[in-house]
């Protein structure tokens, strides 16, 4: 069974496996999905958009230029712009 809800990095603070968790990313009292660690890193959900084509948000910035910025999905491999 793939494991969707794991990113394929892991936390660039301290290593540990990040998980794609609900209410992760706080913002005033309310707070949307994001990848978090056992040890309580998050990563802040802009930086990981949903792919385009699979669904999956384990994305890779490879540029961001013209306010705009371009993602790889680690899984299917697809590549997609959003605005920046």
């Amino acid at each position: 069974m793939e494991k969707s809800l794991v990113r394929s990095s892991r936390c660039p603070d301290c290593g540990a496996e990040m998980v794609w968790s609900q209410n992760a990313w706080k913002t005033g009292e309310t707070g949307q999905a994001a990848y978090r660690c056992e040890n309580g890193h998050v990563i802040d959900p802009s930086g990981t958009p949903q792919c385009s084509s699979c669904g999956i948000h384990d994305t890779v910035l490879l540029s961001a230029e013209g306010g705009r910025q371009q993602f790889r999905c680690t899984r299917c491999e697809e590549r997609f712009e959003v605005p920046r």
